[in-house]
């Protein structure tokens, strides 16, 4: 039993160190490396680098090394406090976390590189695009090998079994099924830490506007959606609504943009086939009705009688352009839109078929959703489309292009032909949230730099809402102001604790379901966020917010001790100063076989390992 447990030779697999509180002596029986490298695992095709650029090694029986966490206070205003709740809980298992606090564009740009994740903890917030809500596959489907998103390395055979024949499967009720199974299967694997979702909170001008639509992810000022712009009402005479920002636009070019601030406040000149409503749901915008006539065909009903703000009528003829246009010069922010579109015929002036390359479940959903319609007649002689920079945008949207000065404003107009203009149209999509009247003419977004200047700019009326999220202290402090108001928002989009599985370590998952074990998110919810969040049940990506909520998948709980005792069944042992030590000796030997490709989503029991404590 002693050779077993890795008692004898130079290594010890159970006990002590005698005190000394250094590591042991590392003993790897025969044919088991000592020490195993952060590394790839698999060949993956996305991935253009030789080898990680996560540096951490793992040693039998030596002392963990502080464990590189990243995130960014960028992010969201409470995200150190959120860094400071993980890095508790790997105290409380012994290991010492190495912070880092990065700019978010560089934290995208480099961490979330072609090389894989750089840190073995790497924290953000997804953000709030409706079609992260519409549909399971944008939170999912980047935990597939092949998916440009899985930094992370991450990988389950079963898993992407599932999630790659529920991305084929038109026939909703059986798509349910498997996307159920996908979500506990992740939960059970821990392929992340999903630890909550936070509400959305921001604050308002209430005295001067009414009618402010609670959109969840988005909240009621952010970009994403234009429900509260469409539906604002005034309460005095002036009928220009302004936005405090702190980031500005880059340029007028929607398809090619970059992603952020572009890409969101645009959408309001521009109008996709579909919409998505504050309840998450699909309503038609140029296209009016269709769907699959096959597992790759789509048949739509457009819009008629709409213009473009340039007095132009639109037509189906624009559908067809606008994809061919972007598959041929591949538009980087439209890219889901058109990726599986192989064709598409014009079946009258306002009705198409799409034929798709193969059956995609999400077309109906997110992609039609994503989708940006852009006129032939604006756009087929431009030469080089991802360097052109539109002088006056057209589109069909709910506003239309007035002003921008870089760096400082944007402005658009109301287009009063809209639809989302019609009180009857509204109530129908907003029920009791509608409200009816003139309206707003404008909308207006002023960068002020910072969310102190913010708040000062609200309290003091140059502007009616702040347009990105505030902690609770700095919602309070706006709302301490008579006229201004703290609103908060459910979200649908978690905050994602990556985990690089090139990482010897993560590889494990009697340690991965020991740290999922040892971090408290209900006590941060409760103490930081003062309630203003939602937990989800174990490791599950999908908000219940969603039609696509699984609420019965595996959920570890919080408990440090059962942790420390899962991970010493595991063969982890303690120095005298309670820092985690990798085990040693046969317990080592088990250890390198978990973490093999095929095992690293396999517990001891699984591979009839012994316990070691």
């Amino acid at each position: 039993m002693g050779a077993l447990a890795g008692c004898s030779g130079g290594g010890d697999g159970g006990s002590g160190d005698g005190g000394s509180g250094q590591n042991l002596t590392p003993n790897a029986p025969e044919g088991t490396p000592e020490t195993v490298e952060t590394q790839y695992w698999r060949n993956w095709d996305t991935f253009d680098a030789d080898s990680p650029s996560l540096d951490y090694s793992a040693t039998a029986g030596a002392v963990l090394d502080p464990l590189p966490v990243e995130f960014s206070s960028e992010d969201d205003p409470w995200m150190r406090e959120h860094a400071l709740m993980v890095q508790r809980g790997l105290n409380d298992l012994g290991i010492e976390a190495q912070l880092n606090d990065r700019p978010l564009n560089q934290l995208y740009a480099q961490s979330w590189s072609t090389d894989g994740l750089d840190a073995v903890i790497s924290m953000s917030t997804h953000g709030p695009d409706p079609q992260r809500g519409l549909d399971p596959n944008p939170l999912l489907m980047r935990r597939t090998e092949g998916n440009l998103s899985n930094y992370d390395n991450y990988y389950h055979p079963k898993l992407q079994e599932i999630l790659i024949e529920q991305s084929q499967e038109t026939d909703r009720a059986r798509r349910e099924e498997l996307v159920n199974q996908a979500q506990d299967i992740f939960a059970e694997d821990v392929g992340a830490l999903i630890t909550l979702f936070s509400d959305v909170v921001t604050a308002v001008n209430t005295n001067k506007w009414s009618g402010y639509v609670k959109t969840p992810g988005n909240g009621p000022t952010g970009d994403s959606f234009q429900w509260t712009e469409v539906n604002l009402q005034p309460e005095a005479d002036d009928r220009d609504y302004v936005k405090g920002v702190t980031t500005s636009m880059n340029s007028l070019n929607l398809p090619w943009a970059a992603g952020g601030a572009e890409e969101k406040r645009l959408t309001f000149i521009y109008d996709g086939l579909f919409d998505a409503t504050p309840d998450l749901d699909v309503t038609p915008a140029l296209a009016t009705g269709g769907g699959f006539v096959d597992d790759t065909t789509v048949e739509l009903s457009l819009r008629e009688g709409v213009e473009w703000h340039d007095g132009e009528p639109f037509t189906a003829e624009d559908v067809k352009f606008t994809v061919e246009f972007y598959k041929e010069y591949s538009a980087s922010s439209q890219t889901p839109f058109y990726e599986p579109i192989e064709s598409v015929e014009v079946l009258g002036d306002h009705e198409v078929r799409i034929n798709l390359k193969n059956p995609d479940a999400a077309f109906m959903t997110q992609r039609v959703v994503r989708s940006v319609i852009i006129p032939k007649h604006r756009w087929e002689d431009v030469d080089n489309p991802s360097q052109h920079n539109p002088d006056n945008p057209v589109g069909t949207g709910p506003f239309q292009f007035e002003d921008w000065e870089q760096g400082t404003r944007f402005e658009v107009s109301r287009n009063d032909g809209h639809w989302m203009f019609d009180d009857d149209w509204r109530a129908d999509v907003l029920g009791d949230r509608a409200e009816s009247g003139e309206g707003i003419d404008r909308v207006i977004w002023i960068n002020v730099g910072n969310v102190d200047s913010m708040i000062g700019s609200l309290q003091g009326g140059e502007i009616d809402a702040v347009g990105t999220t505030l902690s609770n202290s700095q919602a309070d402090r706006a709302s301490s102001n008579s006229s201004v108001e703290t609103m908060v928002s459910g979200n649908f989009a978690p905050l994602d604790n990556k985990l690089a599985f090139t990482c010897p370590l993560i590889r494990d998952k009697e340690f991965r379901v020991a740290l999922s074990k040892a971090v408290d998110p209900e006590s941060f919810v409760e103490e930081v966020l003062q309630g203003r969040g939602s937990v989800p049940e174990g490791e599950n990506p999908i908000s219940d917010l969603t039609q696509w909520h699984n609420s019965d998948v595996t959920d570890y709980g919080y408990d440090v001790s059962e942790a420390r005792t899962l991970l010493e069944q595991a063969g982890y042992t303690w120095d005298e100063n309670d820092n985690l030590r990798y085990p040693n000796g046969e317990a080592w030997a088990a250890f390198v076989e978990r973490i093999q490709d095929g095992n690293q989503y396999k517990r001891r029991e699984d591979l009839d390992q012994l316990d070691f404590s």
